[in-house]
């Protein structure tokens, strides 16, 4: 089949290679660099952003769960891989047959990962969890006397080998003095539990605790591995910390015009005629819409790049189409690339700018690309390679 080209991500290879090394230069040398690749890469592809990742020299990947693990095995991908979600225990056999690790954040998980493999002759290789102040997964690093003890039942079990332990910062991204002030605490919190447990015979070859925010601004806090997410592709983890560091994006979205016509005025454009032009203009259709990925929310509220030229959305987004006007690009022609984010000449529309204006983050804009948009793998302008996931 001949390659379609409607809509389609374009994913640049060389910026990620650019934001690897900008992140490594922040952490001391012996340091290890974790790929954060779950939720298929934040968007950009699972399998050719781990592979990329490897050539660059990365230590570790990690998903949410036992499928995305399983995606990258079968694409002979060999790293070690963490699983940072909940896995059931049916599947712990199968996690160190693969070379997988998984994070326990219970002693009752835990015991249910060892008697899984109760007579097999296996152990799992594991990652200790700690809550210091997120509230969501982890033992509690604070204000629980029961969790020392409960840490140590979990690393002296025999099927389980805890290689690992760590926790995850909730305003690392966040510059004001509380929020500074908290991300101390929850490193303190993190440190003294693990001091307590080398005191006692407990030791891990890897603590890790550094995120995007945390690599770019605690380098102190590395340790032995960071786990950088949003930053590797080349976001800014917060509006707090936009242009502070040269991090590149690696995703634009692209579509293409459909269809050009000219309106008189007083014609009501898409469902619900929530558009109605005031005057003479020409309507181009775009082969986007909110099943690609496209909120439907950015109806009447964003504008897209047509020849290095920014041009309004008009009326609602449909499935499979919206509408711009493209009364100020009188070259403007069927099968033209539209840029939906991205660069186009001289002007960038960020994919920060399309979250704001769905009240949302980049991560969830990203993220939310269907699985129906291929990707194009470029080095500099040339495609490396294709990611199809229908056909």
């Amino acid at each position: 089949m001949k390659l379609l080209k409607r809509t389609w991500a374009d994913i640049s290879m060389d910026h990620l290679s650019h934001n690897y090394h900008l992140l490594r230069g922040k952490i001391p040398a012996d340091c290890r660099f974790l790929g954060v690749v779950k939720a298929d890469a934040y968007g950009h592809g699972a399998v050719p952003v781990s592979r990329q990742l490897v050539d660059l020299g990365a230590d570790y990947l990690a998903v949410s769960n036992m499928e995305e693990a399983v995606q990258l095995r079968r694409s002979y991908i060999r790293l070690p891989i963490l699983i940072l979600g909940y896995t059931p225990a049916f599947y712990a056999e199968d996690m160190v047959d693969m070379g997988i690790r998984q994070e326990v954040h219970s002693l009752e998980y835990a015991e249910q990962l060892n008697l899984a493999l109760a007579g097999t002759g296996k152990r799992l290789k594991i990652h200790l969890k700690l809550d210091t102040g997120m509230s969501r997964l982890g033992f509690f690093a604070y204000d629980d006397p029961q969790t020392p003890d409960q840490l140590r039942l979990v690393a002296a079990m025999e099927h389980l080998v805890p290689e690992g332990i760590f926790t995850h910062f909730s305003v690392s991204d966040s510059l004001t003095e509380a929020d500074r002030a908290f991300t101390a605490l929850q490193f303190r919190r993190f440190s003294a539990m693990v001091k307590e447990l080398e005191g006692s015979g407990v030791h891990f070859r890897l603590r890790h605790c550094c995120n995007s925010a945390a690599t770019l601004l605690y380098p102190e806090y590395a340790l032995d591995m960071v786990r950088p997410g949003i930053a590797t592709y080349g976001i800014c983890p917060s509006e707090e910390l936009a242009g502070r560091f040269d991090l590149r994006p690696l995703m634009s979205l692209r579509t293409t015009i459909s269809q050009l016509r000219p309106f008189g005025s007083d014609v009501g454009v898409s469902y619900g005629r929530s558009y109605v032009t005031a005057e003479p203009c020409r309507i181009a259709v775009l082969a986007i819409g909110y099943a690609d990925g496209l909120s439907r929310s950015l109806s009447n509220r964003v504008s897209f790049l047509l020849h290095g030229k920014r041009v309004p959305v008009v009326g609602r987004i449909c499935m499979d189409m919206c509408m711009v006007d493209v009364s100020a690009v009188p070259e403007a022609k069927v099968g033209d690339v539209v840029t939906v984010f991205g660069a186009d000449g001289d002007e960038t529309i960020a994919v920060d700018e399309i979250a704001r204006l769905t009240g949302t983050i980049p991560y969830e804009t990203l993220c939310s690309i269907n699985k129906r948009t291929p990707r194009f793998y470029l080095d500099g302008e040339q495609r490396m390679e294709v990611l199809q996931y229908i056909v």
